[in-house]
């Protein structure tokens, strides 16, 4: 093994016992080319998780334990300590690089501060999905572009690390930051990885509740971070307001308290939005017009939780 491997791949474990091997086994195909090492971070398993990786013996495996769970993005940035890599991939413990293609993202990051790639889902089915390209990094951003967890080859530095208070959409937000820190972003052709969906419990499991609660943090994150650098301009103000109101109705039927909040927060960034691209029902629109989004979010609502037999909130109220 060479003192200063080119990639580090980092993996957070969790009661993966029976999954993990086949996960380190891929990533491992990946040094017939490439001089690697595997940053392994158990997440204080309870299951034989830890005995398989310690029986694995190759020295390019690097297992780490931690005492105390403390989810995915706090082992990854456990990982990140113990990384010696000039570039970095993030690897789930359920999941497959194909090997063939690290080699094209690592010739395609010079110059570069990401490399992106395509993807592929297993379900019933397997589809591919092609990376994007960036051209402007931060309006493209800010247009919804971004790619999964191990989609990405990330030149290592110490300012981008994994928030660990996000459980859901942690690779969204890493990616965002990263993105926004960037000057260069290269796209690679080709897909990096197989995502594999199962029936077993991931770590990225939630309600449409917390999904919608952790977009919005990571939006808030995002706009915080464009005011301070002063990039915040009227045009992008106007974007994340719309970006906000995708997750509009989900808040309106689960916590009011938060659908308030967005309201207004929406209205702080555009005073007299309407909703455009982020809602692509033609009749939500309309009655966006004609009554304003929020009473036309809570009108759907309301009419969703009737359908439903739920209880259904007082439905006007002043704006």
């Amino acid at each position: 093994m060479p003192s200063t491997p080119q990639v580090t791949i980092i993996m957070p474990v969790y009661n993966r016992a029976a999954m993990v091997r086949e996960a380190i086994d891929s990533a491992l195909a990946v040094s017939r080319e490439i001089a690697i090492e595997i940053v392994v971070v158990d997440d204080a398993s309870t299951d034989d998780t830890w005995a398989v990786l310690q029986a694995i013996g190759d020295p390019r495996v690097r297992p780490v334990r931690v005492e105390r769970n403390g989810g995915q993005s706090a082992a990854r940035n456990h990982g990140l300590a113990h990384a010696r890599g000039a570039f970095v991939k993030f690897l789930d413990s359920d999941d497959l690089l194909i090997a063939e293609h690290l080699p094209l993202e690592l010739r395609a990051i010079e110059g570069n501060d990401i490399a992106v790639s395509g993807w592929i889902e297993e379900r019933v089915q397997r589809e591919e999905f092609a990376a994007p390209e960036f051209h402007e990094i931060i309006d493209d951003v800010l247009a919804g572009r971004a790619v999964p967890t191990s989609a990405a080859l990330y030149v290592r530095r110490d300012d981008w690390r994994w928030d660990p208070q996000l459980r859901k959409l942690d690779d969204w937000d890493f990616f965002c930051q990263a993105a926004l820190g960037a000057t260069r972003i290269a796209t690679v052709s080709g897909a990096a990885y197989v995502w594999r969906h199962h029936e077993g419990t991931r770590a990225t499991d939630a309600t449409m509740l917390a999904n919608a609660l952790e977009v919005h943090r990571i939006l808030h994150k995002i706009e915080e971070r464009l005011a301070r650098e002063g990039k915040l301009t009227e045009a992008r103000r106007k974007r994340l307001a719309q970006y906000f109101y995708k997750e509009l109705r989900v808040l309106s039927l689960y916590d009011r308290k938060a659908f308030d909040a967005a309201v207004a927060h929406i209205r702080e960034l555009d005073p007299v939005f309407v909703p455009r691209d982020e809602e692509r029902q033609w009749f939500m629109r309309a009655a966006a017009r004609v009554l304003g989004f929020r009473n036309a979010t809570l009108l759907h609502s309301a009419i969703k939780k009737r359908l439903g037999r739920l209880p259904m909130p007082p439905l006007w109220v002043a704006c």
